[in-house]
């Protein structure tokens, strides 16, 4: 419930920008060639589509490369990594050692 207020209340901060920038008109410089009078509201927009993608790309890479690479290798053998599980079992089954006073 918390979360669909929360989304209706930034859904309705994200319309009032809009709303209030639908007229504003600027222009860009990009390597060398400027685009005039392009709305406010479109530049923001591209600009939070081509953040993603570049998030999206990051994210893909590190998890490529990380499975190239190879999970580490852990240095302890199998079975002292079981043998650490039973012996952490098998203080769950001992009783509680009372306080001392």
């Amino acid at each position: 419930m918390v979360q669909i207020i929360f989304n209706i209340i930034f859904l309705l901060i994200l319309t009032s920008i809009i709303v209030f920038n639908v007229g504003n008109k600027t222009s860009i410089n990009l390597f060398f060639r400027e685009f005039q009078d392009i709305s406010v509201v479109v530049v923001v927009f591209l600009s939070f589509i081509l953040g993603v993608l570049y998030a999206f790309c990051y994210s893909v890479y590190w998890r490529i490369r990380k499975k190239l690479r190879g999970e580490p290798k852990d240095k302890k053998g199998k079975g002292e990594k079981k043998a650490l599980k039973d012996e952490a079992v098998a203080f769950q089954d001992e009783p509680p050692v009372p306080p001392v006073i």
